[in-house]
């Protein structure tokens, strides 16, 4: 079993004890209505886009720098962020749906729930709690769940991220006909990554799609490694927590898009 399956099963337990159900009963309505979509920072902007996360820790990190993070958020908006993502898994994350709503009243940038959906109550909490985009792993989904869940997503009027991690599930997300597809460059069996896999996911890729590349990205190098793919942004987490400067490094990695 890999860590992604250990994840989805543990989110299956959730379900099945109401914690979504509680979630969606004890959180207070925010106002994003503000907050433009994300997809306009794909369109109209010349440089790469960057959805910079908030997050305490993962599977294959035990635990990153503490930060004031209302000030993390107010400075990725500053420094050029388009969207901030927020992890709300607290077991293997660290994070929160509490969280999430804190810091999304903190930004006008639009906030992508992290998370692992397997279900449409999933999709509602992640609504109230003040995001603008959900995460839908193909990995974990069949081809009829991606379907329901993408549309019951968009018609919440939220954007849809749709990751992939490998040829195999591009084409699978293709059939969504998505408007965002990540590319996540994380080896799901051993959770080592290589930003290079963004180069080989989308080589034959198909035009009319926005392209992000997520995972293992930690310095300028890495995004001039992988800005001729046709990429339309970059979603880096570690290496923007770990900063020490934000003002100098955040900016730096926003590249010219290549037209491809």
């Amino acid at each position: 079993m890999t860590i992604l399956d250990e994840i989805v099963e543990y989110k299956k337990e959730l379900l099945a004890e109401g914690y979504y159900q509680k979630k969606l009963e004890t959180l207070p309505v925010v106002d994003i209505s503000h907050k433009q979509p994300f997809k306009e920072s794909l369109t109209t902007k010349e440089q790469l886009a960057v959805i910079a996360e908030i997050k305490s820790k993962s599977p294959s990190l035990p635990e990153l720098p503490g930060k004031d993070l209302v000030q993390q958020v107010k400075d990725y908006e500053a420094y050029g962020a388009n969207a901030v993502s927020i992890l709300t898994d607290e077991q293997y994350f660290g994070g929160s749906y509490e969280r999430l709503q804190s810091l999304t009243v903190e930004t006008n940038l639009p906030v992508l729930c992290k998370d692992f959906v397997i279900d449409p109550i999933q999709i509602d909490v992640a609504k109230k709690a003040g995001a603008s985009i959900i995460l839908l792993i193909v990995n974990v989904l069949t081809d009829q769940q991606l379907k329901e869940l993408y549309t019951y997503a968009t018609k919440q009027n939220l954007e849809v991220l749709v990751e992939v991690h490998d040829k195999e599930e591009l084409a699978r997300a293709y059939q969504l006909d998505p408007e965002i597809i990540g590319v996540n460059n994380r080896d799901l069996k051993r959770f080592v990554t290589d930003v290079k896999h963004t180069n080989e996911i989308l080589s034959g890729r198909q035009a009319g799609y926005h392209y992000i590349s997520e995972s293992g990205i930690h310095t300028k190098d890495d995004v001039e490694s992988i800005v001729n793919s046709g990429i339309d942004g970059l979603l880096i987490g570690e290496s923007l927590m770990k900063s020490d400067d934000l003002s100098e490094f955040l900016p730096s990695l926003k590249l010219d898009k290549v037209k491809v």
